[in-house]
């Protein structure tokens, strides 16, 4: 980690996000909604709201998501859509290594820009999802505010890539997170019990959507995710997933009549007799070790 880096960041909440002492921060007048416009308007750029572009206006979450990084003590990242580099900018001296990937190529020239006097931040055009994590090499960080439209698609990248990925960093869509963290239950969303069967997931905090420029639809939360040293499951991921598929394939369905999808009604009903699963509960109640034990029952008799 970049030697002082507690210090820095303690002196600049101490002093306030936009108070004495802040405002020389490179990333200072990108939380400004009326420079971050002008700095727009001035390249002739208009924001598509398709790719999901709505940038953090706001100083103090900023930070926020900057002290979750570092707390990470991790020293190269990855950042997800990194706009015109606010984010980027507040994050670049944590790290010996940081990569600011944007797909928008109208953007690009401004975050070169912005980053230019950081040589540890190198600057990639491309869909994130596309590149594979083993290309940055192994205990990264991915951190980004995440278009809500590509959430999934990223957070799976994860789960499938985790030998690269020790942490993930992110905002994402409010509900989407609640859900994410929510122990089995009502609360609780397939790709919750799939991300938790390889990450911590924690919810940090709700953000509203009056701190983003153009503002979104519906608020925000900062998730956490730390890869677990050990999967909560060992059944085959293949089959963990199939598995997962089935018990969300209605929420109103039965546990009984989920799995009647993959095996006829009376194996079903002796598989979960060996289990000692009441089949009226609702796929969402099951924690992650029963799925894993539902999916190693499964895997022997499909």
């Amino acid at each position: 980690m970049i030697p002082g880096w507690h210090a820095q960041l303690r002196l600049i909440t101490v002093n306030g996000a936009m108070g004495k002492g802040s405002d020389d921060r490179p990333w200072a007048r990108l939380t400004r909604p009326s420079e971050l416009a002008a700095l727009l308007s001035q390249r002739g750029i208009r924001l598509h709201p398709a790719l999901g572009q709505h940038f953090l206006v706001d100083a103090n979450i900023l930070l926020k998501i900057v002290e979750a990084a570092v707390e990470t003590k991790v020293e190269r990242a990855i950042e997800v859509g990194a706009g015109v580099g606010t984010l980027t900018l507040a994050l670049a001296s944590h790290f010996r290594k940081l990569w600011a990937v944007e797909l928008d190529r109208r953007l690009i020239p401004v975050l070169k820009e912005q980053v230019a006097p950081f040589p540890q931040v190198e600057v990639i055009q491309a869909d994130f999802l596309r590149l594979p994590l083993s290309d940055f090499g192994q205990d990264l960080l991915v951190i980004g505010n995440l278009p809500y439209q590509i959430t999934s698609e990223v957070l799976l990248k994860l789960i499938r890539e985790r030998r690269c990925a020790a942490w993930g960093v992110f905002m994402v869509q409010r509900e989407v997170a609640e859900k994410l963290a929510a122990p089995p239950g009502r609360g609780v969303s397939r790709l919750g019990v799939h991300l938790q069967a390889y990450f911590e997931v924690e919810l940090l905090r709700k953000v509203p959507k009056s701190v983003f420029f153009p503002p979104p639809e519906v608020g925000s939360a900062l998730i956490r995710l730390r890869r677990l040293p050990r999967p909560r499951i060992s059944a085959p991921q293949e089959v963990f997933e199939r598995t997962l598929a089935a018990l969300f394939s209605g929420r109103r369905k039965t546990i009984r009549r989920a799995l009647t999808a993959l095996l006829p009604p009376s194996e079903v009903d002796h598989l979960l007799e060996v289990l000692g699963i009441d089949p009226r509960r609702r796929g969402e109640t099951l924690t992650v070790e029963e799925v894993d034990r539902l999916a190693h029952e499964l895997a022997r008799r499909i």
